[in-house]
């Protein structure tokens, strides 16, 4: 069985971080969640099984890791894009678009936008998640989530004059 727990893969898992906008609720995150583990429990790459684990924080991103000694082929990627696409037009929610940037607002809850309206929401201390983290062990360490003057995001907030 190739799916596990995501907590028993190594920090050097390669990752795959799906923003989803909206937000998914209680039981819609239940259906993501069967559907996927039905993905991974058969995920393979030239027929040897991917040791793979996810998990889904806060109903807006979720997260596939695959061990880093799994081998992942374009063809076993591409399924799982597939399935992504998939769960998009089931739900109604976008999780491909990778022109949206996910922050915490001012209340704490995760939002998604354009990039190009993330200059007229935040600012230098808006906390911003990093979708384009490559290891677990930049979830688990918390270094994909800081503050947009720390991050690749800077440079997508106004500059001043």
């Amino acid at each position: 069985m190739p799916r596990t727990d995501i907590d028993r893969l190594s920090d050097d898992a390669a990752i795959w971080i799906f923003g989803i906008s909206p937000s998914l609720d209680d039981d819609a995150a239940k259906t993501v969640l069967h559907h996927v583990d039905g993905f991974l429990e058969q995920w393979a790459a030239h027929r040897v099984p991917v040791l793979s684990g996810r998990e889904l924080r806060d109903g807006s991103f979720l997260i596939i890791a695959a061990e880093k000694n799994s081998e992942t082929s374009g063809c076993s990627i591409d399924a799982m894009f597939g399935i992504v696409r998939a769960l998009e037009r089931t739900f109604g929610v976008q999780m491909l678009d990778a022109g949206r940037v996910f922050y915490r607002d001012a209340s704490g809850k995760i939002a998604g936008v354009a990039r190009g309206e993330f200059r007229n929401v935040a600012n230098e201390e808006t906390i911003v998640f990093d979708t384009t983290a490559q290891r677990l062990g930049d979830v688990r360490s918390g270094a994909w989530e800081r503050r947009a003057a720390d991050s690749w995001h800077a440079a997508l907030l106004r500059r001043s004059a």
